[in-house]
């Protein structure tokens, strides 16, 4: 660090709280390391930091309010005469621009997705001076000149550096780690805000990948997740030379140590036979996959322009569970969308009754401004359907997956171990009288499997035997070692 700047910018203490996808997730596991560099503290209690910073969500409405509220609590903190700097971070910003500042006078930093790797110069703008500092990312709903065009490059070029220089120890509790393969999304479903707010779909160099993950592995992280908006939609160019997802896969695959190699989120569209056919081949890659369906109706895919039918859909179900047979299949659904009667409905109960998903993410539709159905659609289905309906479907794939779950009662499954269970964090974790507590762990379909066993496995691979299931869990023992 620049030893004027140093005494300038004395060491601060540094909130990050966290919003929505993995994708801010690993964000923030970034930003600490860029803070960290600059010898700031990373802390967890917010009222103790110099520094708060809001990493935000605008995929749902519920996000969005848990921010406006802590921006009205820094609001009265300042007017108490409580000197801190409050930075708004993520889709969010990009989505609301300056109004945001406008509203909320407790902010000083607006920082949009792109331009996370400038937040440590933009903290010591802020402390040098009282106003605004802002970094947004271009519109991609305007014409950019060249210049903008070259900038928008660089600002690529520099987060895939922060993401390569990372710190593999930060955050480091488990064996598993993060690594994104790219940024943005061109689907441009009509609910969807990402592709404004997180730019366009931009693939990261397969050496760089392939590097960032070594570095992992090294570190002692052997499961590793890619993660992408769409990830399965990988694909990089270099002059003639195009390499694919499923190229990528087998590229990373090999790698000495990488014991479990996952992916998340995948679009149906680009989720090739390819891609199966390298997931079959290599031992390491999880049979798992997360293929949202968001409706079991051909007519509400269409509306949401998803960019398959139905029966596209029902296929790439058969042919994954054709060539890997014992994949794990997640999915996601939106109830309620503009123009959804009862009939679409029963179409989605049937579509996660014949799919057999091992678990569903479901949701109440709520229209996103700046989407095309905000724009265009009529919010026509009443407030009190859509519960009812995400009721139903929630009730839905309870059953499947207890069904899903049971059938691996009897069976000894690897899990990887990933620390206490959520019952043991609700209270002061007490070992037994052979020094046990119950743990979590995960299998390689990503299965929550709860445990007795020492405290001292977490970040082990372990078996257990599988003894009972309900709709969410695994239940087991311990294999004992010979």
């Amino acid at each position: 660090m620049n030893a004027y700047l140093f005494l300038r910018y004395p060491k601060m203490k540094v909130y990050i709280e966290t919003l929505g996808c993995q994708m801010n997730r690993l964000d923030s596991e970034l930003l600490v390391t860029l803070l960290q560099n600059r010898s700031h503290e990373i802390i967890t209690a917010r009222k103790s930091a110099d520094v708060i910073l809001y990493n935000t969500c605008s995929i749902r409405q519920h996000a969005e309010d848990k921010i406006y509220s802590r921006l009205g609590m820094d609001a009265k903190r300042k007017a108490d005469g409580k000197e801190i700097i409050v930075g708004v971070l993520g889709c969010m910003v990009q989505r609301e621009g300056v109004d945001l500042a406008r509203r909320y006078s407790a902010v000083d930093i607006l920082c949009s997705p792109g331009q996370l790797h400038k937040l440590p110069d933009m903290i010591d703008q802020a402390t040098a001076a009282d106003g605004l500092v802002t970094s947004f990312d271009p519109s991609r709903t305007q014409k950019h000149s060249h210049e903008t065009k070259e900038q928008i490059a660089r600002d690529a070029e520099a987060m895939d550096v922060v993401d390569a220089s990372r710190d593999p120890e930060v955050m480091c509790e488990t064996s598993q780690g993060f690594v994104r393969i790219m940024r943005g999304c061109d689907n441009f479903c009509t609910y969807c805000i990402v592709p404004f707010v997180r730019g366009p779909e931009r693939s990261r160099r397969p050496e760089a990948i392939t590097a960032e993950v070594r570095k992992l592995v090294d570190s002692g992280r052997s499961e590793i997740t890619l993660i992408g908006q769409t990830v399965n939609s990988y694909k990089h160019k270099n002059g003639e030379a195009t390499t694919r997802f499923s190229e990528l896969l087998a590229m990373l695959a090999p790698i000495e140590g990488l014991r479990r190699l996952r992916f998340v989120t995948s679009h149906p569209v680009d989720f090739t036979a390819d891609i199966l056919q390298v997931m079959r081949d290599f031992s390491n890659i999880c049979p798992y996959i997360h293929v949202p369906a968001q409706s079991g109706s051909g007519k509400i895919l269409k509306a949401m322009n998803r960019g398959y039918t139905l029966q596209q859909y029902d296929d790439l179900i058969t042919a994954a569970r054709e060539t890997i047979p014992n994949v794990v299949i997640v999915s996601d659904f939106i109830v309620g969308f503009p123009g959804e009667t009862e009939q679409d409905h029963e179409a989605s109960k049937d579509l996660i009754r014949r799919s057999e998903f091992k678990n569903s993410f479901i949701f109440k539709y709520s229209p996103r401004p700046g989407t095309i159905s905000a724009k265009k659609l009529d919010d026509d289905v009443p407030e009190e359907v859509k519960k009812r309906r995400n009721n139903e479907l929630l009730t839905v794939q309870k059953e499947v997956a207890l069904k899903h779950h049971q059938q691996y009662v009897g069976q000894t499954v690897e899990v990887l171990v990933t620390g206490l269970s959520k019952r043991s964090r609700k209270q002061a974790p007490s070992s037994g009288p052979d020094g046990t507590v119950q743990l979590m762990g995960r299998t390689t379909g990503d299965h929550i499997v709860i445990f007795d066993a020492p405290a001292a496995l977490t970040g082990k691979y372990v078996n257990v035997e599988i003894t009972d299931a309900n709709d969410l869990n695994l239940f087991g023992e311990l294999c004992k070692t010979r």
